[in-house]
This record gives C-alpha cells, sequence and structure tokens, in this order.
C-alpha cells in the first residue's frame, strides 16, 4: 500500500489519519513497530504480538501513558519488522534501541552508560581502569556503579591497598627506575622488574577477591601472608598486609550481608504511582547486597510487563554481569522467550522468577521499596520544574510555559577558531542529544555580536523551515546581544512577537527571547552577592529575580550547560588546528605519516616531548626520519613558547 497526503476525493490526510492509514497496512504478525518523525528519526521502538493491534493502541489512545499523545503528535511515519517467534523480536528490539536510541524510550542512563571497573588479566601486568562501556568481553569488568564518585573512591582504595601499577602503557614501558609510588609502598614496581610475575599476580588475585564480594576467603589469605612475612622478617611487607587486612575488616562491617546462601542474583522491582512509574535493580554478589539502581518512566498499569521486559533486555546485554538467577516483582511479558535470550548470552543455564516466599521475596521487597522511592522522588523533581516553567511564563511574557528552551553562547580566542554552541532543556531538563555545536563561517575577529546574529539565523532559519521552533530563546549576555538576537527575529519575520513581548499589541509571543546578564559591574563596586539579571526585548529596566527563583535557576543551569559545550567545543576545534599546523611543517611527514604520528601519540603535547626512539617506533618511520622530524619540533617548540604555553592540560 503506498500512502499519500491525500484521500480518494483529493481532501488533505492530517498526520493522524496518514497514521492510521499506515497502521491499517500493517500485518498481524509478530514483529517489531517504529514510530518515526517527518525526518525519518526513529522516535519509538517496540515489540509486539500482533503489529497492527499493538499500534492500533496508540492511535486510539487505549495506550494511557502520558508520553503517548508527544508521540503520536510527533510521528509521520511507523515502520515495521514481521520476525517468526518472541525470542527474534525480542533480539531485534533490543537491536534497534541500541542503534537509534529513540526519544520515547526508556532510557537506562541520560546519554551515557555506567562506570565499570576494567582489569584485563591477558595482559603482562594488569592494571585497573574506568570504562564507561564493556567492549572487550574477555577482560574483567565490576560494577556497574550508578554514582561516578563511588567508583573512583573504590578505584582510589584498589590504588593504597593493593600495589599495582597505575601507569600507562608507554609509562611502564620507558621507565628506568621505580616512580614515587614505589617509594610509598603504592606499587611493586614491575616497571623494573622488582617482583616477579608470580607476585605480581597474587596482588592482582587479592583485589578480584575484594570486588567479588570474597571477604572471607581474601582475609584468610592476607593473615597467611602476614604472619608467612613476620616469620621471614620481612616486617615491612607485614606491616603492609595487617595495614591492607584491618582495612577490608572495616569495610566489610559497613556493607550489608542478606544471607549468604543468597549467591549471586539480581532482584527487579517495578512499581506504577498515577502517571509515573519506576524500575529498580538490586544485585546481590555472594550473598551481599550492592547498590540500588533505580529507572523512572511514563506508567500505564497494562504496560509495566511491556516496560520490565524491554529494560531487562537492555540491560543485560553488554551492559552487566548476567547472575543464575533474576528474581522480579511481576512476571514481564514474553517472559519465556526473554529467559531463552538472556540464558543464550550467559552461556549456561538462567532462571526468572517470581519468587512467593522466603528471604527472596524479602530481596524483591527491598527492590521495590527502592522503586516506589525513586518514583516519589521523581514527582518531587518534576513539580519543581513545573513550578520554575510557569514562573518563566510569568517573567518572559509567554503564552505558555516554555516547554523547549534553547540558549546560545560564542567561544573564541582574540578571533581565532570562533565556534557556537546550542544548549537545550526540554521540560526544564538538559536534552543532550538535542545539542549542536556550530563554526562560525561569516565572521572575521572577535565580533560577539555578528556571531550571534549568524548562529542564531541560521537556527531560526532552519526552524521555520522545519515547523520546530522553541518557546524560549536564551542568549548569553545583555543588551548588545539581545540587540543582535531581535535584528535576526526582523530579519526572519517575528519581531513582531517580540513587540506583542513588550505589551505594544496583541497576543503574547509563540517563540520567547530574552538575555541572561552576570552582574559584573555590581561585583566589580563590592557587591558580591548580585545575581544574574534577565534582559526582555523592548523593555528598559532589567529583571532582577531573588536568589530563590526557581525560573533564574533554571537559566543559569541551562547558561552554565551552554558555555561549558562551547569551550570544550572551541579546545577541540583550536587543538585539532594546532596538532595540523604543527604536523603540516615536519621535514620527510606527508599525509600518511601524519596520519601515524597522530594515532601513535593522540596529542599535540606528546609529539612535541617524543623522543627520537619513540617517535622511530612509529609506522613508517625509521631512526633517521625520527632524528630529522626531533629537532624540527624542539625547533618549533623553541620559536613558538608563547602558543604552545596555551595548551590547556585539562583539554579533551
Amino acid at each position: 500500500m503506498i500512502l499519500t497526503s491525500a484521500d480518494e476525493g483529493g481532501r488533505a490526510l492530517t498526520p493522524l489519519q496518514l497514521l492510521e492509514a499506515r497502521a491499517a497496512a500493517l500485518p498481524t504478525d509478530p514483529g517489531v513497530y517504529l514510530f518515526k518523525n517527518a525526518r525519518g528519526k526513529v522516535l519509538y521502538v517496540g515489540k509486539a504480538r500482533n503489529l497492527r493491534a499493538r499500534v492500533r493502541q496508540y492511535l486510539s489512545g487505549q495506550d494511557e501513558r502520558l508520553m503517548v499523545p508527544y508521540l503520536v503528535a510527533a510521528a509521520r511515519d511507523i515502520g515495521a519488522v514481521v520476525v517468526r517467534t518472541d525470542k527474534e523480536a525480542l533480539i531485534l528490539e533490543n537491536s534497534l534501541i541500541k542503534e537509534h536510541r529513540p526519544r520515547y524510550n526508556v532510557k537506562l542512563v541520560d546519554d551515557a552508560s555506567f562506570l565499570h571497573l576494567r582489569i584485563d588479566r591477558r595482559e603482562p601486568w594488569p592494571r585497573y581502569q574506568l570504562v564507561r562501556h564493556i567492549q572487550d568481553t574477555e577482560a574483567r569488568h565490576f560494577g556497574p556503579f550508578t554514582s561516578a564518585s563511588r567508583a573512583r573512591a573504590t578505584l582510589d582504595f584498589l590504588n593504597r591497598r593493593f600495589p599495582l601499577r597505575t601507569c600507562t602503557d608507554r609509562e611502564l614501558q620507558g621507565r628506568q627506575r621505580p616512580c614515587l609510588l614505589h617509594q610509598m609502598g603504592r606499587c611493586i614496581a614491575p616497571c623494573v622488574q622488582l617482583c616477579t610475575p608470580e607476585e605480581y599476580a597474587d596482588v592482582v588475585d587479592q583485589s578480584v577477591l575484594f570486588l567479588e564480594g570474597r571477604n572471607d576467603e581474601l582475609q584468610r589469605r592476607l593473615a597467611e601472608r602476614m604472619e608467612a612475612a613476620a616469620e621471614d622478617l620481612k616486617f615491612e611487607e607485614a606491616a603492609r598486609l595487617r595495614d591492607l587486612l584491618r582495612a577490608i575488616q572495616a569495610t566489610v562491617e559497613r556493607q550489608t550481608v542478606m544471607d549468604r546462601k543468597l549467591g549471586d542474583r539480581d532482584a527487579w522491582g517495578i512499581v506504577a504511582e498515577g502517571a509515573r512509574g519506576a524500575v529498580a535493580l538490586v544485585p546481590v554478589r555472594q550473598g551481599m547486597m550492592q547498590e540500588a539502581v533505580t529507572w523512572t518512566f511514563d506508567a500505564a498499569p497494562d504496560a509495566l510487563a511491556e516496560t520490565l521486559s524491554s529494560l531487562i533486555n537492555t540491560w543485560y546485554d553488554g551492559r552487566a554481569e548476567l547472575p543464575p538467577e533474576i528474581l522480579l516483582s511481576e512476571q514481564p511479558s514474553d517472559h519465556e522467550a526473554l529467559a531463552e535470550v538472556l540464558a543464550d548470552r550467559r552461556g549456561a543455564r538462567l532462571q526468572l522468577r517470581v519468587p512467593q516466599r522466603g528471604d527472596k521475596v524479602g530481596l524483591v521487597e527491598i527492590a521495590v521499596e527502592n522503586a516506589r522511592t525513586a518514583v516519589r522522588r521523581a514527582e518531587a523533581g518534576r513539580d519543581d520544574r513545573e513550578q520554575a516553567l510557569a514562573e518563566l511564563q510569568r517573567l518572559c511574557r509567554l503564552q505558555r510555559p516554555p516547554r523547549r528552551i534553547e540558549c546560545f553562547d560564542n567561544s573564541n580566542i582574540q578571533g581565532s577558531d570562533p565556534v557556537a554552541a546550542m544548549a537545550v532543556f526540554v521540560d526544564g531538563q538538559a536534552a543532550r542529544g538535542e545539542y549542536r555545536r556550530y563554526r562560525v563561517k561569516t565572521v572575521v575577529g572577535a565580533d560577539d555580536y555578528a556571531s550571534m546574529a549568524e548562529i542564531l539565523g541560521r537556527r531560526l532559519r532552519r526552524g521555520l523551515a522545519e515547523g520546530s521552533l522553541p518557546d524560549l530563546i536564551v542568549v548569553d549576555g545583555g543588551k548588545g546581544q539581545l540587540n543582535a538576537a531581535r535584528a535576526i527575529f526582523d530579519e526572519v519575520g517575528l519581531a513582531e512577537q517580540l513587540q506583542q513581548a513588550a505589551g505594544v499589541a496583541g497576543d503574547r509571543p509563540v517563540v520567547g527571547l530574552v538575555g541572561l546578564v552576570k552582574p559584573r559591574t555590581e561585583q566589580a563596586q563590592g557587591d558580591r552577592e548580585a545575581l544574574d539579571k534577565i534582559v526582555l526585548p523592548g523593555i528598559k529596566n532589567v529583571l532582577r529575580p531573588p536568589a530563590s527563583s526557581r525560573g533564574l535557576r533554571l537559566l543559569q543551569a541551562l547558561r552554565d550547560e551552554t558555555h561549558d559545550t562551547a569551550i570544550r567545543y572551541h579546545r577541540k576545534v583550536r587543538s585539532r588546528r594546532t596538532l595540523t599546523s604543527v604536523l603540516d611543517g615536519l621535514p620527510g611527514v606527508g599525509a600518511t605519516r601524519r596520519k601515524a604520528l597522530l594515532v601513535h601519540f593522540g596529542t599535540v603535547a606528546a609529539v612535541r616531548s617524543a623522543t627520537v626512539d619513540a617517535l622511530a617506533e612509529v609506522p613508517g618511520f625509521g631512526p633517521r626520519l625520527a632524528e630529522q622530524v626531533h629537532g624540527a619540533l624542539v625547533a618549533e617548540w623553541a620559536s613558538d613558547a608563547p602558543e604552545g604555553a596555551e595548551d590547556d592540560p585539562g583539554e579533551g
């Protein structure tokens, strides 16, 4: 069936009618369906045993989740892939969610993965690293850590108590003598062979036992080694093992032990309170309960089983270790197919169970209570954001609360590498997938007003063409930046709205415009408690909301996000230009060798500080060329010290 925008009588069809016609053409087979917008971007991915019936539930309003009306309003097409079994649907749904990251699917993490501790026992001298993505399934990963601070605290504990190396492979290979960490007793110096591979492997084993929660075995082994070291008169080693043993014991005392018989398993709890729901995961390892992980979502009572199935399917796809048993507060949809998929991934038997009695019921109840707490916390945060948006509507004289707010900022150093950034808040929360970065193309020199005019003009023209304008635009700056923005509004035909915002005539604007300016003048005069000011177009006096203003705090958070994004992008652009300019002038280095240098060293500082021997190791280089390149780099560094001093160690 070929869909058009008109029916047989030539009358134009509404987007909803087009979607209904598309749904009527879907098969009744099992499969995966995809809602797409006008540009073909996937908005939502779901699975169904009857594709046509499931999609019609969205269009008829039978699905009561809050996000469904927004999804249907944004959708312009519905795609479908037919499969043979529920298992195939689960696998396909998971792969499509990972590929497209749809906006309306429940996200496990906000645009980032949880931190894991990684160690690869295949390396000669393994070391612990923090990673966000599990890419090498042969290496050992511990986690996930929902708190970055807790992950780094755990890594710091490992580095202090288990004397493994922390240096990079390059540092390890190039070191001629032990570093300061060895003198502090925090590394047994494999770099200069002050330990044997067996001794190093034993320390690795101890650290793994600690992370696995096998503390009884670890304490027994440490006590035996401490006594052996004391008998051999190795008192410093015995004292180190004694301190490590005490630290392990103190850590164990703070941990919550459920029951050693519980072994390794995960407990999932799902709840719905009104229009909001939450899922909580409580991992148990060696009978020890670990930190809970929670997610919130738009809820509908008849969709909880489907939501739980999708979350479990996505969570255990390379992100987390699969235990032999998963406990659930209720049966997920397609539970038999889901159990089969998870067992295939684990490579061993796996059970999905809804416990009815015993200690496992208590564990599930803990997960449910964590989920219930997450719902209440999310509701409190949503109320705060709604109040902030209502306050902004009043302050900025808008016709409705600004559901989508965009903020713009420029970044350059004395006119070099000018860039700009746009940050986006949707319903009072950062929508990082909507952020945009811009290269300034038409402005020469450090002209913030012209740069703002160019970037804002590009955004507004695109928005008018696509019908995707925000409710409020915020510029980082005072009346100068605001006037530049007003000129662009006039140029694209939106100036009348700003006049209405100033109270000249008519209704309030569809697109609002404000400036947010820092109180530099007041602070220079000694007023350290001065707050940011809001500047409105066509209004002489600035607004000075109090420090308790939720609307002001929301604008400040948006402005800071925009500023940070612009700064990071400027550093990236400047670093690329600097790296290219340094490598372009090297003798005997063409495009291929320039790429090899970039791949091997990665940064300007690393290339400049490289020794002749290190340069000779780069593919395509030899001792003679390395000598020439090193001499050129030394000469370039000496003649360009001020520019080199600009390189920020914090870049990247």
